[in-house]
């Protein structure tokens, strides 16, 4: 009776994996996001807890698909041009070029924010991510946590039985994406893409009791440019339909130039006082070139930025210390902490400010929302991050 289950189940299963090999794509693609996930959501650590912006200055998605021509009109009408008629000629060929400088990449664009913001908006759902957050007046949006699928092995069991019970498979990492828009000094506009990553491991609770927790991963320079590259192509494609798209093989070059790694001559250094206490970050670099390293490192590092003015050098920005939580809940009581836990601590506010020294030298400083000294304490530990990822 069981050999003749055995061989039922042969049967069955045999044509199921020969399907399975011509129907299931074994591509080996970089991404494979998606949109509605059903599994457990990702828990954070308190640091690293996403801090709820204001949604007042939020810009709502396109209710309807608008051609990039019909956007730059309406732009022109909302400028005061009072001819309907007007057409707005749009630069020909790659409206957007990766621009890279050293280790920074970026996407250079020869629109305006506004023009740009719609694209970026509607781009994270053609890659199978949604938004969590999109502030216009920072120009900054952020999608929610996703697992990557395509870095599961492309087998035939997977094949066969995973996408059928998908939930039986996990990577045990999320992604998320930052991106940042800016007026360019020169003209246009300047786009910063920045990856983030959060990995499951497991945490012994002592003797054969075990849990899993997410930690902080490395932020992956691969996934960075691949969105770049993505992003770069989706706008060229909305504001020039015509443009000539890259082969795979192209797609794949492009993207390990970009992602690949050049040595460089550290160009900050971590300031300290007597005692070892962090004070500052002095960057041998022009203001321009140490902003947009100060700010990937803002980006990277997932501050919720509140304000930003590179004219004054500065980011509002709001940070989670996990020692400042603690001592903050300490601080409570014991009957506040026991009916109490779940109410969160606020997230302090700090100015992150690029003073500019010479036409060659900045530095970096971290104060409080008023712009004088920090009183919290964390200063020193957010200019120690600063200053490992703006090396």
């Amino acid at each position: 009776m069981i050999k003749k289950v055995v061989r039922t189940g042969l049967v069955v299963a045999l044509p199921m994996a020969l399907a399975a090999c011509s129907t299931f794509d074994f591509g080996q693609d970089r991404i494979q996001y998606e949109t509605s996930d059903s599994r457990a959501p990702l828990e954070i650590p308190p640091d690293l807890t996403s801090v709820p912006g204001s949604d007042r200055f939020a810009v709502p998605s396109r209710p309807q698909t608008v051609w990039a021509s019909q956007q730059a009109q309406l732009d022109a009408a909302q400028a005061g041009n009072t001819n309907q008629n007007a057409l707005v000629l749009l630069p020909q060929g790659e409206v957007a070029k990766i621009v890279r400088e050293g280790n920074n990449r970026w996407i250079h664009v020869n629109l305006s924010p506004e023009m740009v913001w719609p694209i970026m908006q509607d781009f994270w759902t053609t890659v199978g991510l949604s938004l969590a957050r999109q502030d216009a007046a920072t120009g900054v949006m952020e999608t929610n946590w996703a697992e990557n699928r395509a870095k599961l092995p492309q087998d035939i069991i997977r094949a066969t039985l995973g996408r059928v019970i998908d939930m039986v498979y996990s990577t045990g990492e999320r992604d998320q994406y930052r991106a940042r828009v800016e007026r360019s000094a020169n003209g246009g506009s300047d786009i910063f893409v920045t990856h983030r990553a959060m990995v499951e491991v497991v945490k012994s609770l002592g003797g054969d009791n075990e849990t899993t927790v997410w930690q902080p991963g490395p932020s992956d320079p691969e996934m960075e440019a691949e969105m770049l590259t993505r992003l770069a192509q989706r706008i060229n494609q909305e504001f020039n339909p015509e443009a000539v798209k890259k082969s795979p093989a192209e797609h794949e070059a492009e993207v390990e130039k970009l992602a690949s790694y050049q040595p460089e001559n550290s160009v900050s250094q971590l300031e300290q006082d007597a005692e070892g206490v962090a004070t500052s970050i002095y960057i041998k670099e022009d203001f321009e070139r140490a902003w947009r390293r100060v700010a990937l490192a803002v980006d990277r590092m997932g501050f919720t930025v509140e304000d930003r003015d590179r004219s004054r050098g500065f980011f509002l920005v709001r940070y989670l210390d996990q020692e400042y939580e603690e001592k903050k809940r300490s601080e409570q009581g014991f009957w506040s902490n026991v009916f109490g836990r779940d109410t969160p601590v606020e997230a302090p506010q700090y100015v992150i400010y690029l003073q500019r020294l010479s036409d060659t030298e900045c530095r970096v400083h971290v104060l409080g929302p008023d712009g004088k000294a920090d009183t919290t304490g964390v200063a020193p530990r957010i200019l120690t991050l600063l200053s490992e990822q703006t090396k």
